[in-house]
């Protein structure tokens, strides 16, 4: 069964140094795991690095056994079997039976570039095929402005092909921990854990989910919950975006907060209002000295002002427009496709580097 964890890499800038093309390959196929091995400056002696360089680039389609292997990179047959299955699982390595009745194996297809394109096209195919229920999933639709950054975090995908449910899982379940949605090693298939409520939210959901909101429905800490969304911004499948909808509300918090604290003079004047239209800065100076400024009351009276002069003004007030989580598209098949292009895009790197390995090693 393949299952693949892809994790994203800054490019890899020595592009005929083998140990460091190799180094960066292992690590976007998430086969280098403990980051304290990872982060060595003798990276290239680990054992997965070796029986890559020495044996499987540099004879391909020649095969060797897991006796010699263990011989010459001198660890155990257990982290060798260790190794070679997380090889295996990403079909990178084939396996044959071998003369003396060991296992001999070689590189796929007999180079690296074959094996990675083979790889691409089978992890493509699967990750199509398990994010496909989005559609039917996703009811919800969050208005999107053509103008609005969003913030990419380094992108954490692990694929893998169905299976059948286990242990009272659904199909959002098995979604879930598939994906590694909950966790690396977590398998829940409670229907009330905190990461199916958050993820079941954001499908019906017609605007993007503040960590205040999301405080105040779960209970959870605002922490857990940053880990949690985070994890879906890494699979690809939520963007954070700043709250623009909460413009005015914010705005209607930071005028009264420091309009009790500070007073009139001081919103005219350090405050910012002042640099906002006369009439309007005199009307909101006016409802709040009657104590009839509400967000209703703030809405109406700034929504002939601009947003740059309104973010400008709340920035000065000492107020922030928070962030919000979202799916990354409009509907389940345009959230697919974000996560879709993102994955080619690592595999577009991927390809160059294993052609560049060959040649390299051919040479």
């Amino acid at each position: 069964m393949l299952r693949l964890r892809l994790e994203e890499q800054p490019a890899p800038t020595g592009k005929k140094d083998v140990e460091m093309l190799l180094g960066w390959l292992l690590d976007t196929l998430g086969l280098v795991r403990r980051r304290n091995d990872a982060d060595t400056s003798d990276a290239a002696q680990r054992p997965l690095h070796r029986l890559m360089r020495d044996h499987l680039l540099k004879n391909p389609m020649k095969g060797v056994d897991a006796k010699t292997l263990a011989d010459q990179l001198g660890i155990s047959m257990t982290a060798l079997h260790h190794h070679l299955k997380g090889l295996q699982a990403i079909r990178l390595v084939a396996s044959k039976s071998g003369e003396n009745g060991w296992m001999k194996h070689h590189l796929r297809c007999g180079s690296l570039s074959a094996a990675v394109d083979l790889l691409h096209r089978e992890a493509g195919g699967i990750l199509a095929i398990r994010l496909s229920p989005l559609e039917r999933w996703q009811t919800g639709s969050v208005d999107r402005d053509s103008s609005e950054e969003t913030e990419e975090i380094p992108l954490k995908l692990v694929i893998c092909e169905p299976r059948p449910l286990v242990n009272n899982e659904d199909e959002i379940d098995a979604f879930l921990n598939d994906f590694a949605l909950r966790g690396e090693r977590s398998r829940q298939t409670s229907g009330d854990d905190l990461t199916r409520q958050v993820f079941e939210s954001l499908l019906s959901a017609n605007h993007a989910i503040s960590l205040d909101e999301a405080v105040a429905q779960w209970g959870a800490t605002r922490p857990r919950l940053t880990r949690t969304f985070d994890r879906f911004r890494a699979a690809g499948l939520v963007e954070r975006v700043l709250r623009h909808d909460r413009l005015t509300v914010i705005l209607w918090d930071a005028l009264s907060t420091q309009y009790s604290r500070r007073g009139e003079k001081w919103l005219l004047g350090k405050g910012g209002l002042g640099r906002l239209d006369e009439k309007v800065s005199k009307q909101v100076v006016k409802s709040l000295r009657e104590g009839k400024f509400d967000s209703d009351r703030c809405a109406e009276l700034f929504s002939k002002t601009s947003e740059d002069e309104l973010r400008l003004a709340l920035n000065l007030l000492g107020g922030r427009l928070p962030y919000g989580y979202r799916l990354s598209g409009n509907s389940g098949d345009d959230v697919a496709r974000q996560v879709c292009l993102r994955f080619e895009a690592i595999f577009s790197r991927l390809k160059r580097i294993a052609s560049a390995l060959d040649e390299l090693q051919a040479n």
